[in-house]
């Protein structure tokens, strides 16, 4: 799964920035009526230049008794940042925000331009997404490999007892068994195009 999925399961759609010279008391209120941690801050042209976050204002501003309504983002923002692309996959990006203890990542394009702002419960929900996926294509698989099993005793069973192994049948049955593991593979194919053992057992 990319980044550029993440959208699909992102509650608000909307990019909500702000820009260097907004004063932090603005800052401050949007955080508490949305219920958010951190917002990315852009120029005039959209491009990311930094990224205030709670702790940015307790540490930067609270801390060193300074005046919200006086001090704007760009005194306070962190400029030093970590912004991942819409063909990142999610797997490398939470690597990276584990690593790192980032809550959020902001999503730009190959010109800075910012495109997107997550946070840390946008890529939860994504491994969700992804676990109950992959559990789901482990079911398919082995559906249709008991769907050929099962098929190939009964004909075997039923050659045995109409006395069927001539020949002839057997080519019949041995044909059959084969046209339905045919289509049961292109059936699994197709339903988990994308599915990796390697990449996704350790997540089961």
């Amino acid at each position: 799964m990319k980044i550029l999925d993440l959208r699909k399961l992102k509650d608000n759609k909307e990019n909500f920035y702000f820009q260097p010279d907004t004063p932090i008391s603005e800052i401050a209120t949007a955080l508490k009526e949305r219920s958010i941690g951190a917002v990315p801050i852009v120029d005039n042209a959209n491009k990311l230049v930094g990224i205030v976050s709670e702790r940015d204002i307790v540490t930067k501003l609270v801390v060193e008794a300074k005046d919200a309504d006086l001090t704007t983002a760009k005194e306070i923002m962190t400029s030093e940042i970590i912004a991942a692309k819409l063909n990142d996959s999610i797997d490398s990006i939470i690597a990276i925000m584990k690593n790192k203890n980032i809550r959020h990542m902001p999503v730009v394009n190959e010109d800075n331009i910012l495109t997107d702002f997550f946070s840390i419960r946008d890529f939860l929900r994504a491994e969700i997404e992804m676990s109950t996926d992959i559990k789901q294509k482990h079911k398919n698989i082995v559906r249709y490999q008991i769907t050929v099993s099962a098929l190939l005793i009964t004909l075997t069973v039923l050659g045995a007892f109409f006395d069927f192994f001539d020949k002839k049948n057997l080519v019949i049955i041995f044909s059959s068994v084969f046209l339905v593991i045919g289509i049961s593979a292109v059936m699994t194919i197709r339903n988990n195009k994308n599915y990796n053992p390697e990449n996704y057992d350790s997540k089961l």
